[in-house]
């Protein structure tokens, strides 16, 4: 019997893909379970050498790939790229912004290597349950800089160590069970996030891939938000929530699309809070380490491009960039000047930089000079003085002055990991009865969704 030739080339191409998508699924079970025999300090070889590759291939694959030459894309890709050149020459030429972009790049890897080997930097013995006032005593023994970094990693190890010994945890975080200073609590809650969403998007669902159908995503992110709700703190709840989009975008960037779209089905009013976490992750993102191949802030302009939510992506992204850079806030105005100036998501930084001083100085309120100093700086350069002003210094004053106070009054500081108008958010608290310490507010109460 002859098979018809149309027939024949379906099923060949229907084999094909079949083929491939097998490939595929399969390489991703691989490459998952392999970084996860890696120690920490391998992850972070792997972690940091892998992007660097990758985002030498990405440059290239840019421009070699047919799908992208449409008119549209080329207009974006070439104003990409000039701006990129720009950027690049400046490095060359100028030896101060060659020294900012050392800088920053240095402040990355301190960060990324303090929290991926968080065991060994605090002399905790491998297979050893360590209580958690202790672990966090051992965390701000660091300096206010590292402490507040320290405590998200403790707060994820200790998730992970709790599993291991215990199971999947019931009430971690709770008064009762977590008795730990109330300024380690977001970063804790933070960390505690980062472990749910790491181990059910990799090892806790080996079978999940970019792929998989959106069912498995479903059940995958019904799972977190339950594990999120049963373990939170009443009012913390934002920072349990960031983190899976900062793990999904940081270590899964392929599903992104699929995390978001399962989110917007089991609680879309925890939407915000996971693309301001996709925003942070952009800026740890190996992708854009090298800040001679590509740039984060145009990842703004091509990875959420299309998202109805690049407000709090961008917000995301300045939180990332004021924490990891307070210490030398010329790295901000350089940020300031060659990027945001141009950015129409200004409103959307100011309030990343007004949401990072209010969790910094929540975090580690024992060195007010860390924040202070960076709120005071003033630039030279006329242009960017201004900019700095309206976009920097104006929202560190309303964060410290009018925001934080009335925030922690009403028991609200998670509400900052997204954004909002938050002179509105504050408006709305102070009329209403005041609660005590990290107590869920009205304004948060909502955000206790049940899963269905």
């Amino acid at each position: 019997m002859t098979v018809p030739i149309d027939s024949q080339i379906a099923h060949d191409s229907d084999w094909r893909a079949n083929c491939t998508y097998g490939l595929t699924s399969m390489l991703d079970i691989l490459t998952k379970e392999t970084t996860n025999q890696l120690g920490a300090t391998g992850q972070t070889i792997f972690f940091l050498g892998d992007g660097i590759q990758q985002a030498a291939a990405n440059c290239v694959f840019s421009l070699v790939n047919p799908l992208t030459w449409t008119p549209a894309n080329i207009a974006r890709i070439t104003g990409i790229v000039g701006r990129q050149a720009i950027r690049t020459s400046e490095l060359f030429l100028s030896p101060g912004t060659a020294q900012l972009a050392w800088q920053e790049l240095r402040n990355k890897f301190e960060i990324v290597s303090l929290v991926q080997n968080i065991n060994s930097t605090l002399g905790i013995r491998e297979n050893a349950f360590v209580p958690l006032p202790v672990l966090v005593e051992k965390c701000y023994s660091l300096s206010p800089f590292q402490a507040l970094w320290a405590v998200e990693g403790i707060g994820q190890y200790y998730t992970e160590s709790y599993w291991k010994f215990y199971g999947p945890p019931q009430g971690l975080l709770l008064a009762t069970n977590a008795p730990v200073p109330e300024k380690s609590l977001l970063m804790l809650h933070a960390g505690m996030g980062k472990f749910f969403a790491n181990y059910l998007l990799g090892i806790g669902t080996l079978t999940l891939t970019p792929q998989s159908p959106a069912s498995q995503f479903r059940a995958v992110v019904e799972r977190f938000v339950t594990l999120a709700q049963a373990n939170t703190r009443p009012g913390c709840l934002g920072p349990v929530i960031e983190s899976l989009g900062l793990v999904t975008r940081d270590f899964y960037p392929e599903m992104v699309g699929s995390v978001h779209q399962q989110l917007l089905c089991v609680a879309p009013e925890l939407n915000g809070y996971f693309w301001h976490g996709v925003g942070r992750a952009l800026y740890f993102s190996r992708r854009y380490l090298l800040p001679a191949l590509s740039t984060v802030w145009a990842g703004i302009d091509s990875e959420v491009r299309g998202c109805p939510d690049r407000l709090n992506a961008m917000a995301g992204l300045a939180w990332a960039v004021v924490l990891l850079n307070m210490r030398q806030p010329q790295i901000l105005e350089e940020a300031l000047r060659t990027f945001v100036r141009n950015s129409p998501l200004q409103e959307g930084f100011a309030n990343g930089v007004a949401s990072s001083i209010i969790m910094r100085h929540d975090t580690t309120p024992d060195d007010p000079l860390l924040v202070s100093n960076f709120c005071q700086y003033r630039p030279s350069n006329p242009q960017t003085a201004d900019l700095w002003s309206r976009l920097v210094a104006q929202p560190c004053t309303a964060a410290l002055n009018d925001y934080y106070p009335a925030l922690r009054q009403h028991g609200a500081l998670g509400d900052v990991f997204r954004f909002q108008d938050l002179a509105a958010l504050v408006a709305r608290l102070k009329q209403m009865p005041h609660a005590h310490g990290m107590q869920a507010s009205s304004a948060s109460q909502g955000l206790q969704t049940t899963v269905q």
